[in-house]
């Protein structure tokens, strides 16, 4: 029994050398990944440290900040990075990291990493897409345990670490200190600076559409039959243009609006809609023909009407009726307005099949058809190609024109030119825009923005670009390297897709 147990015990150190020893390794844990706080409060998030080396490990800590503001539908950002040297004791700490706070509503995008470098060897532990927002009321707020965690991994083309000689220094001067909190402070000015400047075109704008005689014989109507401005929606693209959108209400919670565009102080389109209004358009409905069928027929199959709703996109309005039966199924009649005269009305049911369903297998079969036919055709008559055909011009590259006018703008800010290469910027993308889209001509800021409206393209990225342009352009902003670098990153990135 002896000799087994011994033979049993050498086996097993035999063994043992072929599993692997070196472990070690640093950990981030973090116990969510969204943290909400009340404006006003400090952002303190608490990071785990687990480093088992057993000794101190110095390195790099590294860091990157990004604000958002949300004020009026516009979305700006700012970010900032920055490094610090940093020692990790053995052991398992938690430390808290100070993000600062805000007194307004906010968001921030950070990212955290340390690097160090053992035994000739980089490495880089990073914890990214950490999301802190700042909220006016606690029923905002939406903290739920989330944990996240990172381990260590080996880097390679990496600047081996500077700070692996230096003494170690404690967490609590290193990561508690004021940097982080300051480098918060001065993304806030930063993105204050853009809140002014485009609160300023704001009220601009509203003065101009004040003081337009075409508007307010419009506004002065509604005041007169007893209505109340309510809210104002101002899409400001400068100081007199842009595209507006009032409400009204009267003593009896009616509700009137006022929409249109403005370009160069000068009214392009005005359409105003009153409580009256959608009643005539009711009377002119109810008198309809087709709609009397079709609200008989829903009625017969056991419908009810639930709700009726008003859309209107400048001088069209949709009016859409729905109705529901006990088994809950839903149909809707919808009747189209323009300029308040009914042109159109329609029934849809909820378990309608599209009629594309059956029409596109045969469009399918008739294209094969016709790609044959062709194929035989042009083998028994091969096409010849003039040389005039051959000689043709080559089309315009609108976008090598765009790249070369945005380095343009690019060597007009080395230049010290600031306005001037902010303008190329902007012509550079209203370039790109104008002929990517078929329009084929200049185009002002204004008509850019208002064309990707109508066609539903996403626009904000845009229209930021341009607003910026457009404030330092018009000396209302001061033009400065982290501004100029995120539009001709903008840009860039639209112009080369």
């Amino acid at each position: 029994m002896r000799k087994t147990l011994i033979l049993f015990t050498f086996i097993l150190l035999l063994l043992f050398p072929l599993v692997p020893a070196d472990n070690d390794d640093i950990v981030f844990t973090i116990d969510q990944k969204e943290y909400y706080f009340l404006t006003g409060q400090q952002a303190v998030i608490p990071l785990t440290i687990n480093n088992t080396y057993g000794k101190d490990i110095s390195g790099t800590m590294k860091y990157t900040i990004t604000q958002e503001v949300d004020q009026n539908g516009f979305v700006y950002s700012s970010s900032n990075s920055n490094s610090q040297s940093y020692t990790v004791h053995p052991g398992n700490q938690t430390i808290g990291v100070n993000f600062g706070s805000s007194e307004t509503p906010l968001t921030l995008r950070v990212s955290l990493s340390f690097s160090y470098t053992l035994d000739s060897e980089n490495r880089e532990v990073s914890l990214s897409d950490i999301s802190i927002y700042f909220v006016p009321d606690k029923s905002q707020m939406d903290n739920q345990q989330d944990p996240q965690q990172a381990t260590s991994e080996k880097i390679t083309d990496a600047t081996p670490s500077q700070n692996d000689q230096q003494q170690p220094q404690t967490p609590m001067e290193r990561l508690q200190n004021s940097q982080m909190t300051q480098d918060s402070a001065a993304l806030k000015d930063q993105i204050q600076q853009q809140l002014d400047a485009q609160k300023q075109q704001q009220e601009a704008f509203e003065q101009t559409l004040f003081d337009n005689e075409k508007f307010m014989q419009h506004h002065q109507d509604l005041l007169d039959q007893g209505y109340t401005l309510t809210e104002k929606q101002l899409d400001a693209l400068n100081n007199d243009s842009g595209d507006f959108d009032l409400t009204y209400q009267n003593k009896q919670g009616e509700t009137a609006t006022v929409q249109g565009s403005m370009e160069d102080g000068e009214i392009t389109d005005i359409h105003k809609q009153t409580a009256e209004d959608r009643r005539q358009m009711m009377e002119a409905l109810n008198q309809s023909q087709d709609f009397k069928q079709y609200k008989e027929q829903l009625h017969t199959e056991g419908f009810n009407q639930t709700s009726v709703s008003f859309d209107q996109k400048g001088n069209k309005t949709t009016m859409n009726l729905t109705y529901q039966n006990q088994k809950n199924e839903t149909a809707t009649i919808t009747a189209e307005f323009q300029d308040n005269e009914l042109q159109d009305v329609t029934l849809t049911r909820q378990e309608e099949m599209n009629p594309l369903f059956w029409i596109l297998p045969l469009l399918f079969v008739a294209l094969l058809i016709g790609l044959f036919l062709y194929l035989r055709y042009k083998r028994r008559h091969p096409v010849s190609i003039s040389l005039e055909q051959e000689n043709r011009k080559e089309p315009f590259d609108h976008r090598a024109m765009a790249k070369r006018l945005l380095l343009e703008a690019e060597e007009l800010y080395r230049q010290g030119q600031y306005k001037e290469a902010y303008a190329k910027a902007g012509q550079s993308l209203r370039l790109y825009l104008s002929y990517e889209h078929g329009i084929c001509r200049e185009l002002t800021n204004a008509e850019v923005i208002r064309f990707l409206k109508k066609k539903q393209y996403p626009y904000s990225e845009i229209k930021q670009c341009f607003d910026l342009c457009s404030l330092v352009e018009f000396a209302k902003y001061t033009a400065n390297e982290k501004d100029f670098h995120a539009i001709r990153s903008t840009v860039g990135t639209i112009i080369s897709v």
